[in-house]
């Protein structure tokens, strides 16, 4: 040990000083003991202040993580709102062009496949070969429509024709204008009128008797 009075180095045991004869106690310290010590202490609260140090960056950098992670939560729910929106949209489009067909379908007419024989006339000239014109009238909404006529001629209960199928389109005036296709040797008392649509399909059909002779007649 070192002697308080000169420093001079001691052994542990020495009750003085080898140098002054100052009594040596061995509660004293080496100064440099307790200059060590004093570094050690100085270490240790160093160490210390470097590990709270670090505890408080490391809870300062866990605190910004969880918020960014929260406010990442909001921005991903926003985003998941804002996406969903166009669908929304879309399904009004849906909507609306289901609306527009149906819509549609309720303004379109249907074709009309059925039409009646209202009345008309028969007309023939003043001798027995003389063509037989017929009119028959249907109604001038149908004006425009494509029909086929068959008429039966007949006297006596014997055939005059053979009723051929005439292509033609209803006038302006509702009435449609047909042209026996031969001459009679007799006048018709009876004539037989069926009305087809383009497809064939059968609409109206009417009997009519007439006077043997010529002129105009109607039913």
């Amino acid at each position: 040990m070192k002697c308080p009075n000169c420093q001079s180095e001691n052994a542990d045991t020495a009750k003085f000083c080898k140098k002054c004869g100052t009594a040596l106690s061995k509660k004293s310290i080496n100064h440099e003991e307790m200059i060590n010590s004093m570094g050690n202490t100085k270490s240790g609260d160093n160490t210390t202040k470097i590990i709270i140090i670090a505890l408080a960056i490391i809870a300062v950098v866990l605190a910004g993580a969880f918020a960014y992670m929260f406010m990442s939560g909001d921005s991903g729910a926003n985003d998941s709102t804002s996406n969903t929106a166009p669908a929304a949209k879309n399904t009004t489009k849906v909507n609306d062009n289901q609306e527009k067909t149906a819509s549609s379908e309720k303004t379109a007419q249907p074709t009309k496949t059925s039409m009646s024989i209202l009345g008309g006339s028969f007309s023939t000239g003043s001798a027995d070969a003389d063509k037989t014109y017929a009119q028959i009238y249907v109604g001038k909404e149908n004006a425009g429509t494509d029909v086929i006529v068959q008429i039966y001629y007949s006297r006596d209960g014997n055939s005059l024709n053979n009723g051929n199928m005439v292509p033609a389109t209803v006038h302006n005036d509702g009435y449609l204008y047909i042209t026996s296709a031969d001459a009679y040797l007799y006048y018709p008392d009876h004539a037989t009128i069926n009305l087809y649509d383009s497809s064939s399909n059968l609409m109206d059909t009417q009997s009519v008797s007439l006077s043997p002779r010529s002129g105009t007649q109607t039913f």
